[in-house]
């Protein structure tokens, strides 16, 4: 481990200076600062950015060892992040809200997609046309979701539910079944089936958390250069991720998840451009690794309305608003 004098001045280098500085930097530097990122899935197009900015050794050019964890349904993520277990983890804003207002010290660093790629996934011959149309069907979904509950408290919309098993059987064989899906994944795997499935963005609701990364608190307060350095060179990942056509990272998942084949792969990245996952809509002012303030406010609304958070929050106890001031980076590293 670096002495904090040392971690500073290394990171004050790598930002401080130019191109042939880094450069000089990084081959003269021996010790790397060691952190975890834990995922919230197997490896996937959807964590990409991360694994281009392992790839192309951005994150040790910023003085990092990163270790990608990837994982699937590992409930106490969030408590092993706030007990420093784990330096960073990815997740929703929802999820780390909650977990925030039961006493985790977390705090949200950034977002990666602007949007959760949740949605609700049935057949194309269903006459469904929004979220309010499932009312009365059965929808195979997450009972425990944040999004559920606003459908049922907020929205009065009160679908049969069948939990989650993660197989698409029921979808294939019944027409008039209707699933929660991830719309960059499985629609890919029922059209490969020869049946054509239509998507509703679970966040149409109105209710419409950010996919993130985040910290504990201790590491924030304490290291901040550190956390800095995490994020400059995962956004930087992102950024050379959706601007070239993947193939490096690709065959690299491939490496650590057999089932990542190359048609799905590119078909996944098509999807998170489609959906404009990353960027979200420019329009409305959103861009890679930005947050709205306003935006967040009203989630912590939504959740203390549907009872869902124990305790009122303050935005800028459980958001590093201060990194925001950072974006847009001007980095000769490409973002």
């Amino acid at each position: 481990m670096y002495t904090q004098i040392s971690r500073l001045l290394c990171i004050f280098i790598l930002f401080g200076c130019g191109e042939s500085s880094q450069k000089a930097a990084t081959s003269e530097r021996v010790e790397l600062f060691p952190v975890v990122l834990q995922t919230d899935w197997y490896a996937q197009p959807e964590h990409a950015g991360f694994y281009k900015a392992q790839l192309d050794g951005i994150y040790e050019q910023y003085g990092l060892a990163v270790e990608i964890r990837p994982g699937a349904n590992i409930s106490n993520v969030p408590q092993m992040v706030a007990t420093g277990r784990l330096e960073f983890a990815v997740g929703t804003t929802d999820n780390m809200f909650m977990a925030a207002s039961r006493g985790a010290p977390l705090v949200a660093l950034f977002p990666y997609f602007q949007h959760d790629p949740q949605c609700v996934m049935f057949h194309a011959s269903n006459d469904i046309e929004s979220l309010s149309d499932l009312d009365g069907r059965t929808v195979m979904i997450r009972p425990g979701l944040a999004y559920v509950q606003y459908l049922q408290k907020a929205l009065k919309i009160e679908p049969k539910l069948v939990p989650l098993d993660y197989s698409l059987a029921r979808f294939l064989g019944d027409p008039d079944f209707v699933q929660q899906c991830f719309m960059t994944s499985e629609p890919y795997y029922v059209a490969k089936q020869g049946i054509e499935a239509k998507v509703i963005r679970l966040s149409s609701s109105g209710f419409d958390p950010y996919r993130v990364v985040y910290t504990n608190k201790d590491l924030m307060n304490k290291h901040p250069s550190i956390v800095e350095a995490f994020m400059r060179a995962s956004l930087i990942g992102w950024a050379r991720y959706k601007a070239s056509n993947g193939e490096d990272v690709h065959a690299h998942l491939q490496t650590l998840n057999p089932q990542q084949t190359t048609e799905y792969t590119a078909w996944t990245k098509d999807a998170i451009s489609r959906y404009e996952l990353i960027d979200g809509f420019a329009e409305q002012g959103e861009a890679l690794g930005r947050f709205d303030r306003e935006r967040l406010q009203e989630q912590l609304v939504q959740l203390e309305s549907i009872e869902l958070i124990d305790r009122q929050l303050n935005l800028d106890e459980v958001v590093a608003f201060d990194l925001q001031a950072l974006l847009p980076l001007d980095d000769k590293l490409g973002y």
